[in-house]
């Protein structure tokens, strides 16, 4: 257009002057056809995907909609490309035009105890109206229809919240009881040695939540984090105490063979915590005994048993493994290692025989 009027200045530059009023008519016409022309324009209307198109020199898109006799409801969403945006030369070189409309489609949303009224644009999903309403669907939750479903007037789309709470929940685990024989007592007594203690477990419970509604608790896992002691009785039976055994021959109660005896020795009991240590380096346990080690030397196999048989007294196999000062004295010959402080206690002083099964060849 510039390079026009350029052309048209140059013109006129050369015309006499009696020229110069047909030329500026000449030149006015010029311009009045080529701006209606540059204003002629092909509009394509788009209706909810339906197109039309229409030749037209006007500059308003509603008198476009006008002039067609089509209607725009209040809620469409229309959208438009191509006008010019106003003044004189606004819309020159501008030859293509769009007007689309889109039909209000009015859905309704539940979702979180409320309903949300939304108007979206005909061909819109599921997952746009829950976009525009603000809502996002969390791992759990589920939709009565797809989200990539189109929306159709009237929908209603329910939105469930689901969420799993995790719950635990400790409980006392009861202690049992635990029998043992013994021949530290007779008849058939029943004596309790110690105490236990009650365990417990943690239990692990999941709960559905929908919509703020709770179901029934499930059990997920039941885990024993502290394992209960029982109560430790011990039963007059005349059981052996030692759960040593060498293989020798057992006869009522003596063996058959055995290099040495000393008969009817004072005999005590003593007791140490769990994985205390003897004069020999071993671990304390049943059947471990303390000796004096110039006349039992360590390692040497023995066999106890009361030296008074109707007590029904029977260690049983024995092993010189630790010393004390009553032995090393001479106040004492033996001491008997027990499980239980108690059962030193049931020990107390008692006369015994000692064979001497094996004693080491070194």
């Amino acid at each position: 257009m510039q390079k026009i009027i350029s052309k048209a200045e140059v013109l006129v530059s050369r015309l006499r002057p009696r020229h110069l009023l047909t030329a500026f008519f000449i030149l006015l016409l010029a311009f009045v056809m080529l701006w209606s022309a540059s204003r002629i324009k092909e509009v394509t209307i788009d209706i909810d995907g339906e197109k039309t198109t229409k030749i037209t020199a006007l500059a308003d898109p509603y008198r476009v909609l006008e002039e067609l006799e089509i209607e725009i409801a209040p809620d469409d969403i229309v959208t438009i490309t191509g006008f010019g945006n106003g003044g004189f030369f606004g819309e020159l070189g501008q030859n293509k035009a769009e007007i689309r409309i889109q039909s209000a489609v009015n859905v309704e949303v539940a979702a979180d105890k409320l309903k949300y009224h939304v108007t979206v644009a005909e061909g819109d999903t599921v997952s746009d109206v829950l976009e525009i309403s603000g809502l996002e669907v969390r791992e759990h939750d589920f939709l009565n229809v797809d989200k990539n479903d189109e929306v159709e007037e009237g929908d209603n789309i329910k939105l469930t919240r689901v969420d799993y709470v995790i719950t635990t929940e400790e409980e006392s685990v009861p202690r049992d009881k635990t029998y043992r024989g013994t021949s530290l007592i007779t008849g058939g007594k029943t004596v309790l040695l110690s105490y236990g203690k009650n365990g417990t477990r943690l239990k692990t419970y999941e709960q559905k939540v929908v919509d703020g509604v709770y179901g029934e608790k499930v059990l997920v896992s039941d885990e024993i984090t502290k394992k209960a002691t029982n109560d430790l009785y011990v039963v007059g039976d005349g059981s052996v105490i030692s759960p040593l055994d060498y293989g020798f021959e057992i006869v009522n109660g003596i063996p058959t063979t055995y290099e040495k005896v000393y008969s009817d020795v004072r005999a005590t009991g003593y007791y140490a915590p769990y994985g205390a240590g003897t004069a020999t380096g071993r671990l304390a346990q049943v059947g471990y005994v303390a000796v004096d080690p110039k006349i039992i030397p360590y390692g040497t196999k023995m066999w106890i048993v009361a030296h008074n048989k109707d007590t029904g007294f029977v260690y049983g196999y024995a092993l010189a493994a630790d010393t004390g000062g009553a032995m090393l004295s001479g106040k004492n010959f033996v001491d008997l290692y027990y499980e239980t402080y108690y059962e030193c206690v049931l020990n107390g002083l008692r006369r015994v025989d000692v064979y001497i099964l094996e004693t080491p060849k070194d």
